[in-house]
């Protein structure tokens, strides 16, 4: 869960380069406004999911390291207070909460774009005359590989019973709303923390640049 500051990462650099106190000082208060939300976000991660085929020993390729393992979900969340590289806009992430475990994040996400699932890939059969031999085509990466039909919507089914997607914006009024702001665990901490951390973190940026700014002779 990103919190964008204007200016702030640039504030960082400089509170390094004068004294690394401050930085520290900085990186400190953002990790103690940034690990309520994950503490809370591993208690939504649940023990268990009534999916047999997604238990770990029953995947093969590339979904072997997705199975679900509920210790490695928990682990996965986490926070960092490390300026990111900035996006195609030019903005940079001072604080943001984190998850690196595959199957968490699949947990968390699976569903808000398509509520049903992808739809099945299109499977042709191809004969080349030349060496008289068939073959199937299937769709786009976009699209579901799976023989059943329904295994989107049963899937996304057994992990709406463990959590509910929730709309952690907080934005009202015109404008687009991005569906990126969904999700069951981070976003679902995230919305029930009502903008508290928000604040913290702006209060915490806050903080330091009135510290640099004294110390330096600044106004």
């Amino acid at each position: 869960m990103p919190e964008q500051v204007k200016g702030a990462a640039r504030l960082r650099k400089a509170l390094n380069a004068f004294t690394s106190n401050f930085a520290d000082d900085t990186q400190s208060e953002l990790a103690k406004a940034m690990a309520p939300i994950a503490s809370k976000a591993r208690g939504f991660m649940p023990s268990s999911i009534n999916l047999s085929g997604w238990q770990e020993g029953t995947q093969k390729g590339r979904w072997e390291s997705r199975a679900w393992n509920a210790a490695e979900a928990r682990a996965g969340v986490g926070y960092s207070t490390t300026p990111s590289k900035p996006n195609r806009r030019g903005f940079t992430t001072v604080a943001r909460i984190v998850n690196a475990s595959a199957a968490g994040a699949i947990y968390e996400t699976a569903g808000r774009k398509n509520p049903e699932g992808r739809k099945i890939s299109t499977q042709v059969t191809v004969k080349k005359s030349y060496y008289s031999y068939e073959y199937t085509r299937k769709g786009t990466k976009k699209e579901s590989g799976s023989r059943n039909p329904y295994a989107g919507a049963q899937f996304i089914d057994a992990l709406n019973e463990q959590g509910l997607i929730v709309d952690a914006n907080s934005r009202t009024g015109a404008g687009r709303r991005g569906r990126k702001m969904k999700g069951r665990a981070i976003f679902r901490a995230w919305k029930e923390d009502g903008g508290k951390t928000n604040a913290a973190v702006n209060i915490a940026i806050d903080k330091s640049r009135s510290k640099f700014y004294k110390t330096a002779g600044g106004r």
